[in-house]
Protein backbone atom coordinates (compact mmCIF):
# COMPACT_ATOMS: atom_id res chain seq x y z
CA UNK A 1 0.00 0.00 0.00
CA UNK A 2 2.53 2.24 1.09
CA UNK A 3 4.27 1.38 -2.31
CA UNK A 4 1.53 2.17 -4.56
CA UNK A 5 0.71 6.01 -2.61
CA UNK A 6 4.51 6.84 -2.89
CA UNK A 7 3.87 5.54 -7.04
CA UNK A 8 0.73 8.28 -6.78
CA UNK A 9 2.81 10.62 -5.05
CA UNK A 10 5.82 10.38 -7.42
CA UNK A 11 3.52 10.89 -10.58
CA UNK A 12 1.87 13.67 -9.45
CA UNK A 13 4.75 15.62 -8.79
CA UNK A 14 6.29 14.75 -12.09
CA UNK A 15 3.20 15.66 -13.85
CA UNK A 16 2.99 19.32 -11.65
CA UNK A 17 6.92 19.82 -13.18
CA UNK A 18 6.18 19.11 -16.34
CA UNK A 19 3.08 21.74 -16.21
CA UNK A 20 5.31 24.19 -14.51
CA UNK A 21 8.10 23.61 -16.77
CA UNK A 22 5.82 24.21 -20.00
CA UNK A 23 4.23 26.99 -17.63
CA UNK A 24 7.42 28.59 -17.16
CA UNK A 25 9.11 27.91 -21.08
CA UNK A 26 5.44 29.13 -22.53
CA UNK A 27 6.67 32.20 -25.08
CA UNK A 28 5.26 35.66 -24.26
CA UNK A 29 2.82 37.31 -26.62
CA UNK A 30 4.40 39.22 -29.18
CA UNK A 31 2.97 42.46 -30.05
CA UNK A 32 3.73 45.25 -32.37
CA UNK A 33 2.44 48.65 -31.37
CA UNK A 34 2.01 51.02 -34.19
CA UNK A 35 2.54 55.12 -33.33
CA UNK A 36 3.54 58.75 -34.39
CA UNK A 37 6.04 60.87 -33.54
CA UNK A 38 3.57 62.90 -31.33
CA UNK A 39 2.04 66.57 -32.31
CA UNK A 40 -0.68 66.89 -29.29
CA UNK A 41 -0.20 63.89 -27.87
CA UNK A 42 3.90 62.46 -26.23
CA UNK A 43 3.70 59.41 -27.88
CA UNK A 44 7.21 58.49 -26.44
CA UNK A 45 5.83 58.73 -22.92
CA UNK A 46 2.66 56.76 -24.13
CA UNK A 47 5.00 54.31 -25.60
CA UNK A 48 6.35 53.17 -22.40
CA UNK A 49 3.22 53.98 -20.07
CA UNK A 50 0.99 51.65 -22.43
CA UNK A 51 3.14 48.86 -22.48
CA UNK A 52 3.87 48.93 -18.74
CA UNK A 53 -0.10 49.12 -18.45
CA UNK A 54 -0.50 45.99 -20.10
CA UNK A 55 2.61 43.95 -18.94
CA UNK A 56 1.27 43.96 -15.33
CA UNK A 57 -1.30 41.93 -16.41
CA UNK A 58 -0.18 39.66 -19.17
CA UNK A 59 2.98 37.98 -19.97
CA UNK A 60 4.35 39.99 -23.05
CA UNK A 61 7.03 41.83 -25.12
CA UNK A 62 6.71 44.59 -27.80
CA UNK A 63 7.96 45.96 -30.90
CA UNK A 64 7.39 49.60 -31.84
CA UNK A 65 6.91 50.81 -35.63
CA UNK A 66 7.40 54.71 -35.43
CA UNK A 67 6.10 56.21 -38.64
CA UNK A 68 7.00 53.15 -41.08
CA UNK A 69 4.58 54.00 -43.09
CA UNK A 70 5.93 52.61 -46.54
CA UNK A 71 6.44 49.33 -44.30
CA UNK A 72 2.46 49.78 -43.26
CA UNK A 73 1.73 50.41 -46.83
CA UNK A 74 4.05 47.88 -48.56
CA UNK A 75 4.75 44.68 -46.11
CA UNK A 76 2.76 42.17 -44.43
CA UNK A 77 4.08 43.83 -41.19
CA UNK A 78 1.78 41.63 -38.95
CA UNK A 79 2.99 38.40 -39.76
CA UNK A 80 4.27 37.25 -36.64
CA UNK A 81 2.60 38.98 -34.44
CA UNK A 82 -0.13 38.24 -31.32
CA UNK A 83 -1.97 41.39 -31.99
CA UNK A 84 -1.56 44.98 -33.59
CA UNK A 85 -2.13 48.05 -31.48
CA UNK A 86 -2.58 51.48 -32.86
CA UNK A 87 -2.19 54.14 -31.15
CA UNK A 88 -1.15 56.89 -33.37
CA UNK A 89 -2.88 60.03 -34.84
CA UNK A 90 -2.54 60.78 -38.83
CA UNK A 91 -5.45 62.89 -38.93
CA UNK A 92 -4.16 64.79 -42.16
CA UNK A 93 -3.42 61.79 -44.34
CA UNK A 94 -5.63 60.51 -46.94
CA UNK A 95 -3.37 57.53 -48.43
CA UNK A 96 -5.95 54.90 -49.62
CA UNK A 97 -3.29 52.27 -50.45
CA UNK A 98 -1.86 52.66 -46.85
CA UNK A 99 -5.32 52.57 -44.97
CA UNK A 100 -5.71 49.06 -47.30
CA UNK A 101 -2.83 47.74 -46.41
CA UNK A 102 -2.93 48.59 -42.73
CA UNK A 103 -6.94 46.69 -42.49
CA UNK A 104 -5.44 43.78 -44.73
CA UNK A 105 -3.69 43.01 -42.11
CA UNK A 106 -6.71 42.24 -39.68
CA UNK A 107 -9.42 41.58 -42.63
CA UNK A 108 -7.62 39.29 -44.74
CA UNK A 109 -4.16 37.98 -42.55
CA UNK A 110 -6.59 37.62 -38.92
CA UNK A 111 -4.47 39.68 -36.84
CA UNK A 112 -6.33 40.90 -33.90
CA UNK A 113 -5.95 44.62 -33.18
CA UNK A 114 -6.43 47.31 -30.70
CA UNK A 115 -7.09 50.69 -31.66
CA UNK A 116 -6.53 53.99 -29.01
CA UNK A 117 -7.77 57.29 -29.36
CA UNK A 118 -6.37 59.32 -31.86
CA UNK A 119 -6.24 56.04 -34.03
CA UNK A 120 -9.64 57.25 -34.20
CA UNK A 121 -9.37 60.71 -35.87
CA UNK A 122 -6.65 59.28 -38.02
CA UNK A 123 -7.62 59.37 -41.97
CA UNK A 124 -10.98 60.78 -40.96
CA UNK A 125 -11.56 63.07 -43.90
CA UNK A 126 -11.45 59.51 -45.80
CA UNK A 127 -14.66 57.18 -45.47
CA UNK A 128 -11.88 53.89 -45.83
CA UNK A 129 -10.47 53.62 -42.15
CA UNK A 130 -13.33 53.44 -39.72
CA UNK A 131 -15.41 50.88 -40.98
CA UNK A 132 -12.52 48.18 -39.89
CA UNK A 133 -13.06 49.36 -36.41
CA UNK A 134 -16.93 50.17 -36.32
CA UNK A 135 -16.69 53.95 -35.08
CA UNK A 136 -17.09 57.35 -37.04
CA UNK A 137 -15.46 60.17 -35.60
CA UNK A 138 -14.30 63.71 -36.30
CA UNK A 139 -14.54 66.16 -33.21
CA UNK A 140 -13.73 66.01 -29.96
CA UNK A 141 -14.93 67.93 -26.32
CA UNK A 142 -12.37 69.56 -24.01
CA UNK A 143 -10.40 67.67 -21.40
CA UNK A 144 -13.02 66.81 -19.05
CA UNK A 145 -13.50 63.94 -16.14
CA UNK A 146 -15.49 61.50 -17.80
CA UNK A 147 -17.72 58.95 -16.03
CA UNK A 148 -17.77 55.91 -17.88
CA UNK A 149 -21.41 53.53 -17.57
CA UNK A 150 -20.81 50.28 -18.18
CA UNK A 151 -23.29 48.67 -20.62
CA UNK A 152 -23.62 45.28 -19.42
CA UNK A 153 -21.15 42.53 -18.07
CA UNK A 154 -18.56 41.80 -20.91
CA UNK A 155 -15.23 39.66 -19.43
CA UNK A 156 -13.16 42.86 -20.85
CA UNK A 157 -14.94 45.16 -18.25
CA UNK A 158 -13.61 42.54 -15.11
CA UNK A 159 -11.10 44.54 -12.70
CA UNK A 160 -13.16 47.72 -13.98
CA UNK A 161 -14.54 49.59 -11.14
CA UNK A 162 -18.25 49.86 -12.05
CA UNK A 163 -18.14 53.54 -11.13
CA UNK A 164 -14.71 54.62 -12.78
CA UNK A 165 -13.90 58.35 -14.14
CA UNK A 166 -11.08 58.74 -16.49
CA UNK A 167 -9.43 61.87 -14.46
CA UNK A 168 -8.85 64.22 -17.75
CA UNK A 169 -9.61 63.19 -21.04
CA UNK A 170 -11.66 64.11 -24.38
CA UNK A 171 -14.68 62.44 -25.50
CA UNK A 172 -15.13 61.58 -28.89
CA UNK A 173 -18.70 62.32 -30.49
CA UNK A 174 -20.05 59.61 -32.23
CA UNK A 175 -21.11 59.98 -35.73
CA UNK A 176 -21.68 56.76 -36.76
CA UNK A 177 -21.00 53.43 -34.84
CA UNK A 178 -21.51 49.79 -35.49
CA UNK A 179 -19.91 47.58 -33.06
CA UNK A 180 -20.92 46.42 -29.11
CA UNK A 181 -20.67 48.93 -26.58
CA UNK A 182 -18.15 48.13 -24.30
CA UNK A 183 -18.24 51.65 -21.95
CA UNK A 184 -19.78 55.12 -22.78
CA UNK A 185 -19.98 58.51 -21.53
CA UNK A 186 -22.59 61.22 -21.79
CA UNK A 187 -21.57 63.97 -23.99
CA UNK A 188 -22.26 68.03 -23.83
CA UNK A 189 -25.26 67.28 -26.08
CA UNK A 190 -26.53 64.67 -22.78
CA UNK A 191 -26.32 61.71 -25.12
CA UNK A 192 -24.58 58.60 -24.57
CA UNK A 193 -21.04 58.59 -26.92
CA UNK A 194 -18.99 55.40 -26.65
CA UNK A 195 -15.94 55.38 -25.36
CA UNK A 196 -15.01 51.43 -25.53
CA UNK A 197 -15.92 49.03 -28.02
CA UNK A 198 -15.70 45.79 -29.56
CA UNK A 199 -16.30 44.81 -33.18
CA UNK A 200 -15.07 41.75 -35.46
CA UNK A 201 -13.89 41.20 -39.16
CA UNK A 202 -15.14 37.84 -40.20
CA UNK A 203 -14.04 36.30 -36.69
CA UNK A 204 -11.49 39.10 -36.09
CA UNK A 205 -11.86 40.77 -32.80
CA UNK A 206 -10.75 44.32 -32.76
CA UNK A 207 -10.81 46.47 -29.71
CA UNK A 208 -11.31 50.54 -29.95
CA UNK A 209 -11.24 53.26 -27.53
CA UNK A 210 -11.32 56.85 -27.64
CA UNK A 211 -9.70 57.08 -24.18
CA UNK A 212 -6.01 57.74 -24.05
CA UNK A 213 -5.15 61.41 -24.75
CA UNK A 214 -4.60 62.28 -21.26
CA UNK A 215 -1.10 61.10 -18.94
CA UNK A 216 -3.48 60.69 -16.52
CA UNK A 217 -5.64 57.97 -18.49
CA UNK A 218 -2.50 56.26 -19.80
CA UNK A 219 -1.13 55.79 -15.73
CA UNK A 220 -4.51 55.17 -14.19
CA UNK A 221 -4.49 51.33 -13.28
CA UNK A 222 -8.21 50.63 -14.76
CA UNK A 223 -6.88 52.12 -18.23
CA UNK A 224 -3.92 49.66 -18.06
CA UNK A 225 -5.93 46.49 -16.77
CA UNK A 226 -8.68 47.66 -19.52
CA UNK A 227 -5.70 47.59 -22.72
CA UNK A 228 -4.96 44.33 -20.87
CA UNK A 229 -7.95 42.99 -20.83
CA UNK A 230 -9.20 43.26 -24.60
CA UNK A 231 -5.22 42.54 -25.39
CA UNK A 232 -6.07 38.93 -23.96
CA UNK A 233 -9.53 38.69 -25.43
CA UNK A 234 -9.13 39.65 -28.68
CA UNK A 235 -5.90 36.45 -28.63
CA UNK A 236 -7.82 34.71 -27.32
CA UNK A 237 -6.45 34.11 -23.77
CA UNK A 238 -9.00 35.59 -21.54
CA UNK A 239 -11.67 33.34 -20.11
CA UNK A 240 -15.12 33.98 -19.18
CA UNK A 241 -14.82 35.10 -15.86
CA UNK A 242 -11.51 38.35 -16.94
CA UNK A 243 -8.99 35.63 -16.33
CA UNK A 244 -5.91 35.51 -18.01
CA UNK A 245 -4.27 31.95 -19.34
CA UNK A 246 -1.88 30.75 -16.43
CA UNK A 247 0.45 30.43 -18.97
CA UNK A 248 0.25 34.24 -19.50
CA UNK A 249 0.74 35.40 -15.80
CA UNK A 250 2.89 38.38 -15.78
CA UNK A 251 6.49 37.06 -15.46
CA UNK A 252 8.76 40.48 -15.81
CA UNK A 253 9.50 43.23 -13.90
CA UNK A 254 9.05 46.05 -16.53
CA UNK A 255 13.02 46.48 -17.55
CA UNK A 256 12.62 44.35 -21.06
CA UNK A 257 9.49 44.40 -22.09
CA UNK A 258 9.70 46.46 -25.07
CA UNK A 259 12.67 44.80 -27.79
CA UNK A 260 13.24 46.96 -30.73
CA UNK A 261 11.74 50.33 -31.82
CA UNK A 262 12.18 51.11 -35.14
CA UNK A 263 11.71 54.06 -37.39
CA UNK A 264 12.49 55.79 -41.02
CA UNK A 265 15.76 57.23 -41.25
CA UNK A 266 16.45 60.85 -39.33
CA UNK A 267 12.34 60.12 -37.71
CA UNK A 268 12.44 60.47 -33.69
CA UNK A 269 9.71 61.33 -31.44
CA UNK A 270 8.94 64.71 -30.52
CA UNK A 271 9.49 64.32 -26.72
CA UNK A 272 8.76 67.59 -24.28
CA UNK A 273 11.05 70.03 -26.59
CA UNK A 274 9.53 69.27 -29.75
CA UNK A 275 6.14 69.10 -28.17
CA UNK A 276 6.55 72.76 -26.70
CA UNK A 277 7.73 73.67 -30.45
CA UNK A 278 4.28 72.53 -31.77
CA UNK A 279 2.32 73.96 -29.65
CA UNK A 280 3.95 77.46 -30.85
CA UNK A 281 3.62 76.41 -33.84
CA UNK A 282 -0.38 75.69 -33.21
CA UNK A 283 -1.22 78.80 -31.28
CA UNK A 284 1.19 81.40 -33.98
CA UNK A 285 -1.54 79.81 -36.32
CA UNK A 286 -4.60 79.30 -35.05
CA UNK A 287 -4.24 82.12 -32.33
CA UNK A 288 -5.50 85.29 -34.20
CA UNK A 289 -8.52 83.28 -35.31
CA UNK A 290 -9.50 81.80 -32.18
CA UNK A 291 -9.83 85.67 -30.19
CA UNK A 292 -11.77 86.41 -33.36
CA UNK A 293 -14.05 83.92 -32.89
CA UNK A 294 -14.63 85.07 -29.00
CA UNK A 295 -16.95 88.25 -29.44
CA UNK A 296 -18.14 87.50 -25.38
CA UNK A 297 -16.11 84.90 -23.41
CA UNK A 298 -19.03 84.34 -21.74
CA UNK A 299 -21.25 82.66 -24.39
CA UNK A 300 -19.57 79.61 -26.25
CA UNK A 301 -22.59 78.91 -28.63
CA UNK A 302 -22.42 76.77 -31.56
CA UNK A 303 -21.37 80.21 -33.65
CA UNK A 304 -18.50 80.16 -31.51
CA UNK A 305 -17.83 76.53 -32.24
CA UNK A 306 -18.58 76.94 -35.99
CA UNK A 307 -16.23 79.50 -35.82
CA UNK A 308 -13.19 77.76 -33.85
CA UNK A 309 -13.91 75.03 -36.21
CA UNK A 310 -13.01 77.12 -39.10
CA UNK A 311 -9.84 78.01 -37.37
CA UNK A 312 -8.95 74.60 -37.40
CA UNK A 313 -8.47 73.90 -40.59
CA UNK A 314 -6.13 76.72 -41.41
CA UNK A 315 -3.84 75.24 -39.38
CA UNK A 316 -0.66 73.33 -40.42
CA UNK A 317 -0.52 69.79 -41.31
CA UNK A 318 0.92 67.36 -38.58
CA UNK A 319 3.30 66.57 -41.23
CA UNK A 320 4.16 70.49 -41.58
CA UNK A 321 4.78 70.71 -37.60
CA UNK A 322 6.97 67.60 -37.24
CA UNK A 323 9.35 68.47 -40.16
CA UNK A 324 9.51 72.21 -38.44
CA UNK A 325 9.84 71.11 -34.76
CA UNK A 326 11.26 67.65 -35.09
CA UNK A 327 14.66 67.13 -32.93
CA UNK A 328 17.73 65.80 -34.96
CA UNK A 329 17.78 61.97 -34.68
Amino acid sequence: MQRILSFYVSLSLAVLFSYSSQAAITPPLNALILTSPGVYHNYEQQTQALALGIAEHVNVRFDVSLAELERWKTTDFAQGYDVLIYNLCMADNQDKALIANLRRQTEQLGIPALVIHCTMHSFRETSLWWPMFGLQTKAHESLKPLAQIQAAPHPILQGIPNDWTVANDELYINLQFEAQTLLSAIGEDTKPHTTAWLTYQGTTPIFGTTLGHSDETLNDPAFGRLIANALLFVTDNLSDRGIAEVTLEPVNDGVNIINTVSAPEGVVFLGEEGMDCAFRQLAIAAGPCYLGCILNPLEWGEETQTCKRSCERKLPSSDEIIGHCAPEA
